[in-house]
């Protein structure tokens, strides 16, 4: 009577540990599919610089910048490179 009892008690606790490892895996299983379909979403495209750099020109033509203030972007822009 004790040997079934013991072994009750160890096939529940061995049903406990596979349920506790398909848990874990189903988690792993969800990260992984999750990191793949971050790794196939575009990142999110920035302005080209030419463009900015082109707008900034646009703007000092236009007499909105002077010369310093266009120096002044387009060094802190090619400073983001």
């Amino acid at each position: 009577m004790a040997r079934r009892r013991a072994g009750r008690e160890m096939d529940q606790q061995a049903q406990a540990y596979d349920a506790q490892q398909q848990q874990s895996q189903n988690q792993i299983d969800a990260l992984q599919r999750q990191l793949e379909q971050q790794k196939q979403q575009p990142q999110p495209q920035q302005e080209d610089l030419t463009e900015k750099l082109k707008k900034y020109a646009d703007l000092k033509k236009q007499g909105l910048l002077t010369d310093e203030e266009f120096q002044k972007l387009k060094t802190d822009l090619l400073s983001k490179l």
